[in-house]
């Protein structure tokens, strides 16, 4: 793994009590493991490939090539006991495989599962035969691809990354694996070492701490235009004080206004084109942090 793109995004953001973060991470580590008929891939370590793969093809010399992928993401700065907002996991097609017909990315039936993994491994020593053990306990899965360079992007790892930030001892990241390992399918993605770091995995989670006070109400509201050039409006379901602040990607407030209107027009026209974090300030209601992005003109 080579450690350039380390440093996660991280919006926080403080407000009576409690505070909410938003978090964006890279993945730490990963490897895929394999087992491969008449070779013996089971006792190799493939923790330097660019690919994350779950695939089962037929094997060089007869049998089956089977493919699993393992990935780390460093929760540790999330205390245990906090709650977790949302968790969406990016992850992109590979489509650089030499051997058809899997050359040109998914293929196949192909639905997938990611499970918690529940014992420690390492990238750069795990084989098929020493893959760590799983958890079934709240599976994601995920469907059929529809094209073969299709990016899986948003996917919902709300309620694996509560269980992992709840159990920090027995909680080692995702296995993802075919629901059928059987011939031919494949679902794969960049992996940490894939040279364009745009399509390395990544994990966006926004989780919030109590401290010693009762949870406060979620609360709705929405953004439009989105995407928009020099302005955009906000509309909320319940009536209440807050201030409306826009973050840049780094995290930094770029502007900040109080509203107690239904609907509010921000103003965007001195922003450089870009994506932003809205996070809402209340005392009465806590409001998810959304995204909005202006567009150049």
């Amino acid at each position: 793994m080579k450690y350039i793109f380390t440093i996660a995004t991280c919006t926080f953001f403080s407000l009576f009590g409690t505070t909410q973060i938003l978090v964006t991470l890279p993945v730490a580590f990963d490897s895929p493991i394999v087992y491969h008929d008449n070779y013996n891939h089971a006792d190799l370590n493939y923790g330097n490939k660019p690919f994350l793969a779950a695939f089962e093809i037929p094997g060089a010399q007869g049998g089956v090539n089977t493919n699993r992928a393992l990935l780390y993401f460093d929760l540790s700065q999330i205390p245990a006991g906090s709650t977790i907002m949302s968790a969406k996991l990016d992850l992109y097609a590979y489509t650089e495989f030499t051997v058809a017909p899997v050359n040109d990315g998914h293929y196949g039936n192909n639905p997938a599962k990611l499970n918690r993994i529940t014992s420690q491994w390492s990238e750069n020593q795990v084989t098929w035969n020493t893959q760590p053990t799983i958890s079934t306990l709240h599976e994601k899965l995920l469907n059929q691809s529809i094209a073969p360079d299709q990016d899986y992007l948003d996917i919902d790892v709300k309620a694996l990354v509560q269980d992992m930030t709840d159990n920090p001892n027995n909680s080692f990241g995702f296995e993802l694996s075919l629901i059928n390992e059987v011939v031919t399918t494949n679902l794969s993605f960049c992996s940490g070492e894939y040279p364009n770091t745009a399509k390395r995995p990544t994990l966006e989670i926004e989780y919030r701490l109590a401290t010693g006070i009762d949870e406060i109400a979620l609360a709705t509201y929405s953004i439009y235009p989105n995407p928009s050039l020099d302005h955009f409006s906000i509309s909320f379901e319940q009536n209440d004080a807050r201030k409306i602040h826009i973050l840049d990607q780094q995290g930094k407030i770029v502007r900040s206004i109080e509203s107690n209107d239904a609907t509010t027009v921000v103003q965007t026209d001195l922003l450089a084109a870009g994506i932003y974090n809205i996070v809402i300030e209340s005392a009465t209601f806590q409001y998810p942090v959304k995204k909005w992005m202006k567009v150049a003109p």
